[in-house]
């Protein structure tokens, strides 16, 4: 039961190098989160992402999803290798757990494929890595700056239930922060946090309800989930990309933020994303102006 969240194509999930994975500098696909992370054969889940563009000037993106029944690894190339047909459509979706889905095994798994382009899909059968290709309206090859490919997966198993932990409140700096406020910040123009001065660095936090590391047994004893809180950023710095919960009721989840080298002429865009370690996740979004 254990199993990885998310399983990614290299260019889905990692850094490029050159920023932390928690700067969100380009189309960037942040979770997707299924209504049902563990499911029964015959039952519909539906899938829906947490993506930015937050360079992209509002361009139009189009996306492709497919589906595979346990595809053996939690490899993306593995699930897409298998993908009987893709579907051109928004950014969410939904698909029927086959009715056979156990047939020969315990548990199983539903993948779910994705790819997300700021220009025309096209779909590549029987391909050994990226399952669609995407280009600009000369043809020509989009690569990173607006194309992501990746994969989720629900976990298939009759008489289990997993419900999405949430996001109860926000807070910047100890004060509420909602959904419409947008705080003003001082910018720093260091490169490294510890030449900012204290008061322009910043502490992001949100809680979950109490009881939302739910408690399972799937026969080998009482098993209480695992929560991780995820940050993420359009520009600036965090200590760390995610953090555990500290030890209080309810779960909280903290990070510092500096806003190294910040672009004054852009608003921070931040990205808070809460999983368990059973499939489950939920987000949300907040913003802040600058001084």
């Amino acid at each position: 039961m254990r199993r990885a969240i998310i399983f990614c194509a290299l260019l889905a999930c990692e850094a490029t190098g050159f920023e932390p994975e928690y700067v969100v500098d380009t189309l960037r696909v942040l979770g997707v989160q299924a209504d049902a992370p563990i499911a029964a054969p015959g039952q519909t889940v539906h899938f829906t992402t947490l993506w930015a563009d937050p360079n992209g000037n509002a361009r139009p993106i189009q996306w492709a999803w497919g589906t595979c029944v346990n595809p053996g690894s939690n490899q993306v190339n593995d699930c897409a290798a298998v993908v009987k047909s893709f579907a051109l459509g928004g950014d969410s979706f939904q698909a029927t757990v086959p009715n056979d889905a156990l047939d020969g095994v315990p548990a199983g798994e539903l993948g779910v494929v994705f790819a997300a382009c700021a220009g025309t899909l096209t779909l590549v059968p029987n391909a050994t890595g990226a399952p669609v290709t995407c280009t600009d309206a000369n043809g020509g090859a989009i690569e990173r700056e607006g194309f992501i490919w990746g994969g989720t997966r629900v976990i298939v198993l009759p008489g289990f239930t997993n419900s999405n932990p949430l996001i109860d409140s926000v807070s910047i700096d100890g004060q509420p922060w909602g959904p419409g406020d947008a705080p003003p910040l001082a910018t720093c123009a260091k490169k490294n946090t510890d030449d900012c001065p204290p008061e322009t660095q910043h502490v992001f936090s949100y809680t979950a309800p109490s009881g939302s590391a739910e408690t399972y047994d799937v026969g080998l004893g009482p098993t209480t989930e695992e929560l991780v809180g995820w940050f993420y950023v359009s520009q600036g710095s965090l200590t760390a990309g995610y953090a555990s919960p500290e030890p209080s009721d309810p779960p909280t989840f903290t990070m510092t933020f500096t806003p190294t080298l910040a672009d004054s002429s852009k608003p921070l865009q931040v990205w808070l994303v809460l999983r368990d370690d059973r499939g489950g996740l939920s987000f949300t979004e907040r913003h802040a102006s600058w001084k």
